[in-house]
């Protein structure tokens, strides 16, 4: 049997990050950058001040306070900034300009004898407190100045990168094509959810949990393209003839095994896909190759050994296509070292790795790992696939019991 770690790098080595695109940024959510990305504004873009208060200059305190100033006007959010009288102070917002070079200072409203909130500009106040070494004026380019580099290469522009991108001056950004994906689950046994069942029939779970899972990690405006087969090679052959001509990756469900009717074996062979056990339980027979110019994975027909499959295997695929570093090591993912909350499932003496799905609990005592189904494993235990937040690996010599550390690799 193929160690798990060593099948993950053949899985990985057929996957090449897509060709590259010029997108403005409002198009590339969820992409992944291709090159550096650099600023081309300064943040903040200009001095401003960090509270609601009255702006000053610095020589005005001078000496033991309090100190009174006339208010000479208002300077709020999204004006143009205004010189400061010697011996006047004016009102100003937060995020508001400051004029760069002049020694000012902003003096918060709570230190001063002015009730906060909206009220008429006063004629006057009265300073009760200063530090000197705190103005409250956020400078021009602190945070970033033009020219340095916003986001590396290889990052995934979500949310905060996006907001990062847009205030540093980037309107478009290279990044590599969005990746598109096809999901097949194959059994004359496996019938559509909605479908009233009949004898020896099972409703599908495994094409709308592996396409569900899929969607984490493509943009929202790409849903995986869903199918079933029968167990006719020639039709399935078809069909991935079909999905290959506009997919990057197909991930097919079931019919990976020795049996008579395995219908992905049976066609995958004929194109030189590899098959073969992996020293993992559940999952143990899987597939990788290429069918045309898609990536082909094909995981185990029972859902536990499918989702354990696409947690250990599809995922690293998916984020080497996308653009990111591509995995060499298991570890090469999210990770915590966690209490086992209950004793695991003990690897029995047939020699295989065993991946156990668990749940996580938080509290201020720390992070707790409870296995998903008890001291029983059970790769067709899909009853049991509720609310999953990772992945223990127990090597098959281990035993993992209540209190024991126990690393989870997160979902």
């Amino acid at each position: 049997m193929k160690p798990i770690e060593e099948y993950l790098r053949d899985v990985v080595s057929y996957c090449q990050p897509r060709a590259t695109v010029t997108l403005p940024i409002a198009d590339a959510a969820g992409l992944v950058l291709a090159e550096d990305a650099i600023a081309g504004l300064p943040v903040p873009p200009f001095s401003n001040s960090a509270m609601d208060g009255y702006l000053v200059n610095k020589a005005d305190l001078a000496g033991e306070g309090p100190w009174t100033l006339p208010v000479s006007g208002d300077i709020p959010a999204g004006d143009a900034p205004k010189p400061v009288a010697a011996g006047t102070a004016q009102r100003i917002m937060t995020g508001a300009p400051v004029v760069d070079g002049a020694e000012l200072a902003v003096i918060p409203v709570e230190d001063t004898n002015i009730a906060p909130g909206p009220i008429p500009l006063p004629s006057e106040i009265t300073v009760h407190s200063y530090n000197p070494e705190r103005d409250h004026i956020r400078r021009r380019g602190t945070n970033i100045a033009p020219g340095a580099m916003t986001a590396p290469a290889g990052t995934v522009i979500d949310a905060g990168t996006t907001a990062a991108l847009i205030s540093t001056g980037v309107k478009n950004v290279q990044v590599y094509l969005p990746l598109h994906i096809a999901v097949i689950s194959t059994g004359d046994e496996v019938v559509s959810p909605t479908a009233d069942l009949q004898a020896g029939q099972l409703p599908d779970s495994n094409l709308p949990m592996i396409a569900q899972l899929c969607t984490q990690y493509i943009p929202s405006s790409l849903t995986p393209t869903v199918s079933h087969c029968s167990d006719d090679p020639t039709a399935f052959a078809e069909l991935l003839d079909q999905l290959s001509a506009d997919h990057d990756l197909i991930i097919t469900t079931g019919g990976v095994s020795v049996g008579a009717f395995d219908v992905t074996r049976d066609a995958g062979e004929k194109r030189d896909i590899w098959f073969g056990p992996i020293n993992m339980k559940p999952g143990k027979p899987q597939g990788v190759g290429k069918w045309n110019d898609a990536v082909l994975l094909c995981l185990p027909g029972n859902p536990v050994a499918a989702w354990v499959s696409f947690q250990l295997f599809c995922k690293p695929a998916i984020d080497a296509l996308r653009g990111l570093a591509p995995a060499t090591s298991l570890f090469d993912r999210p990770f915590v070292d966690v209490i086992a909350g209950a004793d695991f499932p003990i690897p029995r003496p047939f020699g295989r790795n065993v991946a156990v799905p668990v749940r996580m609990s938080y509290s201020a005592d720390g992070a707790v790992a409870t296995p998903y189904s008890g001291t029983t494993l059970g790769s067709h235990f899909v009853g049991s696939l509720v609310a999953l937040d990772g992945l223990c690996l127990i090597n098959q010599e281990d035993q993992l019991h209540t209190g024991d550390t126990v690393r989870v690799l997160l979902a």
